[in-house]
């Protein structure tokens, strides 16, 4: 398990196949490895580097963590293990730590994918109120409580119509979830932090932006925002999901991946064709 030291940050990577590089970032109080169905998927064509955010798998101080803090490690990170340019998937958090890095160091980004995701924590009050509950019933009740509440990422189909799925899907949230309370507590305050709708219009890359149509945490209209401000943006509806997406439907998210992938390969061959 790699472990590089940038600054005053211990990062930690996985790192499995060949082949162009995709960088995974995870979400929320989540280890690099969540992305599993994603790159046991992807690592026959591609090298896939999973990293662990600083709080949950990498370490690091945690006083007043940003998005753009932990931007800033996974390009020092990129810098150290010589990664770049890349093509960056993130997940939620993981996904406006991708936005971050996309805008400080594009040298970097070779193409986005962005799942489940959002760009005004100040202007979109329902995310905002969700960062400020899960943070407070974290801080201020057992765990096992504060747990109780992951059902809302679960789209209502799931929970309604597909039992045995809904018990997979918790049961793999349960292994790739952090138990370091205090990391967790300052992700939420990084999604809090998160404040990029005025910027996004400078990201150049290949875009592709990804939700389900059931996303009950990062709402649809939010993800059609940022597929809005990004110049060229694909925006892409998983039916029957919710933010859970990359674990209740997979398969949907992959091909939804692999026809982008597959575009930016055409394009860059095409681009170095007639050049």
């Amino acid at each position: 398990m790699p472990i590089t030291t940038c600054g005053a940050v211990s990062v930690h990577h996985e790192e499995t196949g060949a082949g162009p590089t995709i960088v995974w970032i995870p979400g929320t109080g989540l280890y690099g490895r969540s992305w599993s169905p994603q790159t046991d998927h992807f690592s026959d064509r591609y090298r896939c580097l999973t990293v662990d955010l600083r709080g949950a798998g990498s370490e690091g101080p945690l006083d007043a963590l940003t998005v753009a803090e932990l931007a800033r490690d996974v390009a020092e990170w990129m810098d150290a293990v010589g990664v770049g340019p890349a093509i960056v998937v993130g997940l939620s958090l993981g996904s406006a730590v991708a936005q971050e890095l996309a805008l400080a160091r594009p040298d970097l980004v070779h193409a986005l994918g962005l799942v489940a995701t959002w760009s005004s924590t100040a202007r979109e009050h329902h995310i905002r109120r969700h960062f400020e509950s899960r943070l407070y019933a974290l801080e201020n009740g057992p765990l096992d409580v504060f747990a109780q509440f992951a059902f809302w990422m679960s789209a209502p189909a799931v929970v309604d119509r597909e039992p045995d799925l809904q018990r997979e899907v918790e049961t793999l949230l349960g292994e790739y979830t952090s138990r370091n309370p205090p990391g967790t507590a300052a992700h939420f305050r990084a999604d809090l932090s998160h404040e990029t709708r005025d910027r996004l219009g400078t990201i150049t890359c290949p875009t592709l932006v990804v939700h389900g149509d059931q996303d009950l945490i990062t709402l649809p209209w939010y993800n059609r925002a940022v597929a809005e401000a990004v110049p060229g943006a694909r925006l892409e509806i998983v039916p029957d999901a919710g933010h859970l997406v990359w674990l209740e439907r997979p398969a949907e998210l992959n091909r939804l991946l692999d026809d982008f992938l597959a575009e930016i390969a055409a394009d860059l061959a095409a681009s170095r064709g007639s050049g």
